[in-house]
């Protein structure tokens, strides 16, 4: 689900299922009680938790879909929130795996970018660059 292509991550479909029926609910929830509700502090405390909810959900669910890393065009890609990258395979200096974490080096040793090891299909990743050379520590 939401590969970026034949060498790429993926996002998982239970926990993105999940996560969008639960900020779906919240959501819905807290309209119903702020549009129907009586005004009573009850059903303003219960809508504002609900919302606090929904605007987590919906920070998880972004952050979810934008952790990615994929292979494409001779380059690896790296990518979440705000934050991309981009570098050549050939520039790889080495790749070290620390705390769950996939730290990419160039050449001159400086920190590139890192991935999340927990995703799913980073093997795919993994496999395509140890077949390119890549050296890991």
């Amino acid at each position: 689900m939401f590969r970026h292509g034949r060498i790429s991550t993926e996002t998982d479909r239970k926990p993105f299922i999940f996560t969008v029926t639960a900020a779906a609910a919240c959501g819905t929830g807290a309209v119903l009680l702020f549009v129907l509700g009586k005004g009573d502090a009850l059903s303003i405390f219960a809508g504002v938790l609900l919302s606090i909810v929904f605007l987590a959900a919906a920070a998880v669910l972004f952050a979810m879909v934008t952790d990615r890393a994929w292979i494409g065009d001779g380059e690896l890609h790296m990518g979440y929130l705000f934050r991309n990258k981009t570098v050549k395979l050939k520039e790889i200096g080495k790749i070290r795996y620390k705390d769950d974490v996939y730290t990419i080096f160039g050449r001159d040793g400086q920190e590139i970018g890192s991935i999340n090891a927990k995703l799913t299909g980073i093997g795919r990743v993994l496999h395509e660059l140890d077949r390119q050379g890549v050296r890991f520590e």
